[in-house]
């Protein structure tokens, strides 16, 4: 690996102090500015990677890219070094990761919000400049603290970033067509099927699976295998945020559903519509985000029911995907690298052509912990059912409005409100006729008006809770 030693300088202007850590790919150290004395973060290539012509040119593009994203809720990268080695030099951040802060546990909302829109800012930001991340996650967030103790969240590792306008900083094409690049668990339905092109909106599906994940404590697509992950990715299949937590804000729900839409124009189209949406999380009157077409279609935790329709594995590209951040070490010093020692949780696609480099920075745990939101546990994987597909599209259904149109209206509107045509019209008919030609028949009519209502209530609530509707109770 060819580790540097502590006191070894680099370019007489710096001297190592410590290693931070090391993954298969970087190592990242502390140093000390030899005339300003001040303390920085540095990240180098580990020797057999250094010689990879593409690895490298990958690792210097990374440092362009941050050094010309100036935002305070971005790394940033100051200089390169060249001698003994090269690397990077950026800021030394002491902080938890926002994977580490969200394990296992969602945060209050308003502390969401504390901590969620400053990464929307910095991601806006590097849109902005036509820089794409596809990385986002957690481990790569780094939630520091300002000099008047305020959350300051920083973004990190643009080490598999895409340049939109040209090919990228050095004049070089570096991405092939269908290559995957980015973390399984937080990547864009067009990511997992190796789109040759992707923009804005491939990050913000990346953010709501990070918003998912800060607010429930869960990961939204983690599954028993990595084809399964992206099966549910592609399909758009997660357990509901606000089954997993009962009290998070409607706005909440809806940003979270929206940025995770499987089509890319159902989203939000930018950071700044996704900022707006969730600044209205605590408003009187909010404006909730509408569902997108393709939904989750999940109910409980126990049964995954299989999909309507297939996968294949065609459909998935089949190259390097980045290695998913496992939980915390026992280390005293937290390295965002999304490539831990001892690596645990959800697995992610590990196959081995073109590895990028680890995140850039340093996060040091002992910061105060922030207050979480208690989330009802199960056991078990959760239960997914397929979409309602044989519904129509449309508002969500009212038990209480069904019953209402079936008892006091004519009998079948009931059935017409939920989009049962044939069923409704069927008994308008046979409700008019029954009345008006046959005799005794307005008894046999009011006979048959609770059944009817039943019917009504129970497919409004099915609809009403996501579940899917048989074709033989639909028509």
């Amino acid at each position: 690996m060819n580790l540097l030693q502590p006191g070894t300088q680099l370019d007489g202007r710096y001297e190592v102090v410590r290693l931070i850590g090391q993954g298969g790919m970087a190592a990242v150290y502390e140093v000390r500015h030899l005339g300003l004395h001040s303390t920085h973060a540095l990240k180098v290539l580990n020797a057999d990677l250094s010689r990879n012509d593409d690895i490298r040119g990958r690792f210097l593009a990374e440092g362009r890219i941050q050094a010309r994203l100036r935002h305070p809720n971005i790394v940033q990268v100051t200089e390169i070094v060249t001698t003994p080695v090269a690397g990077l030099v950026m800021d030394y951040i002491e902080g938890p990761t926002l994977g580490e802060l969200c394990r296992d546990k969602g945060l209050e909302p308003q502390v969401l919000l504390d901590v969620f829109l400053p990464v929307l800012d910095a991601i806006e930001e590097a849109h902005r400049h036509n820089v794409v991340h596809r990385d986002l996650k957690p481990d790569n967030i780094i939630v520091g603290r300002d000099n008047r103790g305020r959350f300051q969240p920083k973004v990190t590792d643009f080490g598999i970033a895409k340049v939109l306008v040209g090919e990228s900083t050095d004049g070089k094409a570096r991405t092939q067509a269908g290559a995957r690049m980015g973390t399984l668990l937080y990547m864009s339905p067009e990511q997992v099927r190796g789109a040759g092109e992707v923009d804005g909106r491939t990050d913000i599906f990346a953010l709501g699976a990070i918003l998912y994940e800060v607010a429930t404590g869960k990961v939204a697509f983690h599954a028993s295998s990595d084809y399964d992950t992206m099966k549910r990715i592609v399909e758009g299949t997660y357990e509901p945020p606000e089954r997993v937590i009962g009290a998070l804000p409607p706005v909440i729900a809806g940003c979270i559903r929206k940025a995770l839409a499987v089509d890319p124009a159902e989203r939000f189209q930018d950071c700044a519509a996704f900022r707006e949406a969730l600044e209205q999380a605590f408003d009187a009157n909010p404006a909730v985000p509408p569902r997108p077409s393709r939904s989750y279609a999940v109910t409980q935790v126990g049964h995954v029911a299989p999909p309507s329709e297939p996968v294949p594995e065609s459909a998935f590209a089949s190259t390097y995907v980045a290695p998913a951040g496992g939980p915390p070490s026992k280390n005293t010093a937290r390295l965002v690298t999304g490539e831990l020692p001892a690596q645990q949780g959800p697995p992610a696609v590990v196959a081995p052509p073109v590895p990028t480099p680890p995140s850039t920075a340093l996060a040091k745990p002992g910061s105060p912990a922030l207050p979480v939101a208690a989330a009802p546990r199960s056991m078990g994987p959760p239960r997914q059912e397929p979409r309602p597909e044989n519904l129509v599209p449309g508002a969500p259904a009212s038990p209480a409005l069904a019953v209402f149109l079936s008892l006091l209206c004519l009998s079948g509107f009931g059935q017409l409100y939920n989009g049962q045509v044939l069923k409704g019209l069927t008994i308008l008919a046979l409700s008019t006729v029954m009345v008006t030609a046959v005799p005794g028949g307005a008894c046999l009519w009011l006979m048959g008006l609770a059944v009817f209502a039943a019917d009504a209530y129970k497919i409004a609530a099915k609809r009403q809770r996501g579940l899917r509707v048989g074709a033989w109770e639909f028509f």
